[in-house]
């Protein structure tokens, strides 16, 4: 932690005004430019030397969530404490030395002893690892003229998920259609529709699930077992496989790194709108290291896909040979390309690509 002083335009200004009178009072000896001189040069000492040593005593930490969203704001907050018992602090602006476009947290005032809360408001613009590496604590209290600092080298992290739009009302029963992923019977026994067996009565069956023509036969009380009705499942497959320079896209078109985003973004929000629909979801990724995991449902398991999708390196090696997993689940399978569809990797899949990002977001292109 070390303060220093940072002239700013105002600053330069007063203290220009301050020479010049300066001289004048040396020339000119005169009662009226001896005193203005003399309470401006006052004004340098106090807002310089007897505000400064106050940001000695203060301390800060940042606080920063674990995650945050594409395009929405990031809140992040700075505890600032007063550790000195007797000097209080003033007007304190906390400025990052790399973050998104945002605001500054400011402080009023920090009493003797006392810990103060302030927020700052950021709005990161891409998805991946955002790296806040120190910030520091501004005051140019009391009269503006010279500005003082003292700076935190504390490393902050937050993985920003990727960006996440509404898709039209009819895109998601379009693509997960055609019976594909209609609701199915689990392994699991429960209060499902499809039949499983007879077993034995034991206490506390409900008697509505009694089968009471098999159990008059046997003597005994015999229960019907039935399968657990699964809801419907979404497989989406992102298709990496094609590096950057290799895609084919049209040159006077959109960027080829700007199309691949739009399909990481186009895949979150498939998956995101099919959770909103209580379906569960599956995600894989081809070409790349990403985290995959069974079918399941909840904002739990969505935000873990979000993260898989948010740690995608583009700039790692691709493989080119990756095939789609074989899933046992019966489930709607969505490719998400990023130029040509591959029809060869599941002919029975449906297949949309980044370019139609637009045409499927409910607002058109965001």
């Amino acid at each position: 932690m070390r303060r220093r002083y940072h002239l700013h335009p105002p600053g330069l200004l007063y203290l220009l005004l301050v020479v010049v009178l300066g001289i004048a009072a040396a020339n000119r000896p005169g009662n009226l430019l001896v005193w203005v001189f003399a309470a401006m040069l006052a004004g340098v000492l106090v807002s310089g030397i007897l505000s400064g040593p106050t940001l000695m005593w203060l301390s800060a930490a940042r606080l920063l969530p674990r995650t945050a969203r594409a395009g929405e704001p990031l809140v992040v907050g700075y505890s600032v404490t007063q550790r000195s018992r007797l000097w209080p602090a003033f007007a304190l602006h906390v400025r990052e030395r790399e973050a998104p476009p945002g605001s500054r947290a400011f402080v009023q005032h920090v009493g003797p002893g006392e810990t103060v809360v302030a927020e700052a408001v950021f709005w990161p613009e891409r998805r991946g690892r955002l790296v806040l590496p120190s910030f520091r604590l501004e005051t140019s209290f009391p009269f503006g003229l010279i500005r003082k600092s003292i700076r935190f080298d504390e490393r902050g992290e937050c993985l920003v998920l990727p960006r996440t739009v509404r898709l039209r009302a009819d895109v998601l029963p379009e693509l997960a259609g055609a019976g594909r992923s209609g609701a199915s019977s689990s392994l699991r026994v429960g209060p499902g529709t499809d039949f499983v067996g007879l077993r034995e009565y034991r206490p506390g069956d409900p008697m509505r699930h009694v089968a009471w023509r098999r159990s008059a036969a046997l003597g005994t009380l015999a229960v019907t077992e039935r399968t657990v009705d699964a809801p419907p499942r979404m497989h989406v497959v992102l298709d990496l496989r094609r590096t950057t320079d290799a895609l084919r896209v049209d040159p006077a078109g959109r960027a080829p790194r700007d199309l691949e985003e739009d399909a990481i973004v186009l895949a979150a929000s498939l998956l995101a709108d099919a959770s909103r629909a209580s379906m569960e979801t599956r995600l894989s990724v081809l070409g790349v290291d990403a985290g995959t995991g069974g079918a399941r449902g909840g904002i739990r398991h969505l935000n873990r896909q979000l993260a898989s999708l948010a740690a995608i390196d583009l700039d790692a090696p691709r493989r080119a040979d990756d095939r789609i997993p074989p899933v046992r689940d019966r489930a709607a399978t969505v490719v998400v390309h990023v130029d040509r569809a591959d029809l060869s990797l599941s002919p029975s899949a449906m297949h949309v690509g980044a370019a139609q990002l637009g045409v499927l977001s409910a607002g058109g292109r965001p």
